[in-house]
């Protein structure tokens, strides 16, 4: 049983309206039919009730009229033979029930005599005069109005057929001497009521139909209104710019509550967004499945990815070829959070290093919808770092060459007096291409120990107004004059408009010398150089230095500028470690980019007033 109930249930539900518009149509029908169609029944029924009271109103009072109008006639004709009186009393009474005949249509009359025990009239006589004389059943109804003296309305099948039948006794010195009738069909009472009952069915179902065209069109405007609300809805879910137009009655009262929420969460959401958008830290949040979500300016700028390039995308697919581990993807996958863990980040461009912290996102149930990681470069600061252990270490080294110079030159310059001092005594020729190579030998040292001794305490020359361009040309003078046109070629793209720039002078061409000297030994056969200065930006310059020579391995790159690091065997390794010292004095940098057999950039960067002279 209840088995069956939960079935029922469930039949009902598929059938039951999703939509609030149509529900509401659906209880309004219910609630205007049900109400309806009861008063309607109700309606039917008395109605029928009425008309049956109605006939039977009608046919006692042609009865009580019957009765008046008869007085004393059925005591008339008493000598006559029972036919003979009949049909004389018949002639009498006839005129009476004939007038009540055409003044009632449909309704049948007449008058039963007890004491001749038959029927003396029944009008309209063209239909029934063959009944006058006939004597009634024994269980007929007129015999119980006779014997109990009592007025009776009677339904059933009789001698007109099937009729509704007023009866009444007549009484004339407290002696019943018959009985009057009035009938009428009960077919044609039944049409009657049918009759009645189609004009109530009629008019119930215009009612019916009226109250749902109205339901129909207040549930259209309802719902056109709902639908405001709904698409209005939807639009605040992609911007909470969306505003609900304004709408009649409580709709518009929900509809001004909505834009108020609107309003507020945008704020609300502005000011977190504006917190994000302009938060120095970068930030990134994945999903539950891994895909990017949000991504802010800060985010973009340090790694080099836009958020066009990643929204929507699987996070994991920047690290498929890499195989860098992701901290935000394993607290998302692990649910292990990360506080301040360095990383080496595999950028768009390049490597970087950052410091992240993870943690997961949840929402208000509780449940995880994704992950959140915030994350700083600490590239530059690395590089801070590196650059001042390594300025410590070149200081330190410094000192040690330093010494180690005083210690050699001495000797070396009285070793060196000896030799000149035997190449004028002694005037073997044998003797003489010995000591020349011996000087030759010395001379070599000599010039390693002044690098060693420049490397260890660069000379500081006066600080004075210079123009890049400028050097750049004395440079290359020096450089072509050796004869390289031959199998370099050497290009030029100047910037015209170049400030001049303090510096120290003879130190800054000894910088692009030693570059562009790499340059041309990095170079074995034909080749080209090719040489660039900009304004980097408001405050620096910038001179770029191209070769398309065999370029530094990546292993090797970041021990270009340590000191005694060289690829060539006749190389001091001092050159470019020189160049840095020179370069960071002047508050400046220094950048490489290389790709072995394809060439190798330098790029100097050079600030326009330095730190020490302003």
């Amino acid at each position: 049983m209840q088995a069956g109930i939960q079935a029922l249930i469930q039949r009902v539900k598929r059938f039951y309206p999703r939509r609030l518009r149509n529900q509401m149509i659906a209880m309004a029908i219910v609630m205007v039919s049900v109400p309806t169609l009861t008063i309607g029944y109700i309606v039917e029924t008395e109605g029928q009730a009425a008309v049956l009271a109605e006939k039977e109103k009608k046919l006692s009072g042609i009865t009580r009229r019957l009765n008046a109008e008869l007085e004393e006639r059925f005591s008339h004709h008493a000598f006559l033979p029972r036919a003979e009186r009949i049909a004389a009393l018949n002639r009498e009474l006839s005129p009476i029930t004939e007038k009540i005949a055409e003044a009632f249509p449909g309704i049948g009359a007449g008058y039963y005599h007890r004491e001749l025990d038959a029927i003396i009239t029944y009008a309209p006589a063209a239909l029934y005069q063959s009944n006058v004389g006939i004597t009634i059943n024994p269980d007929h109804p007129g015999r119980e109005v006779m014997t109990t003296r009592q007025a009776l309305v009677s339904s059933g099948h009789q001698v007109r057929g099937h009729i509704m039948n007023s009866m009444i006794p007549i009484e004339r010195q407290g002696e019943v001497i018959g009985y009057i009738w009035a009938n009428e069909l009960s077919e044609d009472i039944r049409q009657q009521a049918w009759k009645m009952d189609v004009r109530i069915a009629a008019v119930l179902v215009c009612g019916l139909l009226v109250s749902l065209l109205l339901i129909v069109v207040f549930s259209r405007r309802l719902g056109t209104n709902i639908d405001v609300i709904t698409q209005g809805l939807e639009g605040l879910a992609q911007s909470l710019h969306t505003r609900l137009p304004p709408l009649p009655g409580e709709m518009g009262q929900i509809s001004r509550s909505v834009n108020a929420l609107a309003q507020a969460l945008g704020e609300t959401r502005t000011l977190n967004d504006l917190i994000v958008e302009n938060a120095a830290d970068g930030v990134i949040a994945i999903d539950s499945a891994g895909c990017v979500t949000a991504m802010n300016p800060a985010a973009q700028q340090i790694t080099g990815y836009s958020r066009d390039e990643l929204l929507g995308l699987p996070y994991a697919a920047l690290f498929t070829d890499n195989g860098y581990t992701s901290p935000v993807l394993d607290t998302l996958e692990r649910g292990i959070e990360h506080r301040a863990l360095e990383v080496s980040f595999p950028a768009k461009e390049r490597a970087i290093e950052l410091i992240v912290t993870t943690s997961q996102l949840r929402n208000d149930r509780g449940e995880l919808v994704g992950a959140l990681v915030i994350f700083s470069d600490l590239t530059a600061r690395k590089e801070a770092q590196r650059r001042l252990a390594q300025a410590e270490r070149l200081a330190t080294l410094g000192e040690l060459m330093a010494g180690v110079a005083h210690e050699v030159r001495n000797p070396l310059t009285a070793i060196r007096g000896y030799v000149q001092i035997l190449k004028q005594q002694d005037t073997q020729i044998h003797h003489q291409e010995y000591l020349a190579i011996i000087l030759k030998e010395i001379d070599a040292i000599n010039r390693v120990i002044q690098q060693l001794l420049d490397f260890s305490r660069p000379r500081q020359g006066p600080r004075q107004a210079v123009s890049l361009n400028q050097m750049i040309d004395e440079s290359l003078v020096l450089i072509q004059t050796s004869g390289l046109q031959a199998r370099i070629d050497f290009t030029c793209e100047l910037a015209p408009d170049l400030a001049m720039i303090l510096a120290d002078r003879e130190l800054l061409r000894q910088v692009i010398l030693n570059i562009l000297i790499n340059a041309v030994q990095s170079i074995s056969a034909r080749g080209s150089i090719s040489i660039r200065s900009w304004q980097y930006d408001d405050d620096r310059q910038a001179v770029q230095i191209a070769d398309d020579g065999c370029g530094i391995p990546a292993e090797l790159q970041h021990k270009i500028f340590e000191p005694f690091f060289t690829t060539r065997a006749s190389g001091t390794g001092l050159g470019l470690a020189l160049s840095q010292r020179i370069i960071s004095a002047h508050q400046g940098d220094i950048l490489l980019s290389s790709e072995p057999g394809r060439g190798t950039t330098f790029t100097i960067i050079l600030p326009v007033r330095s730190q020490g002279n302003k």
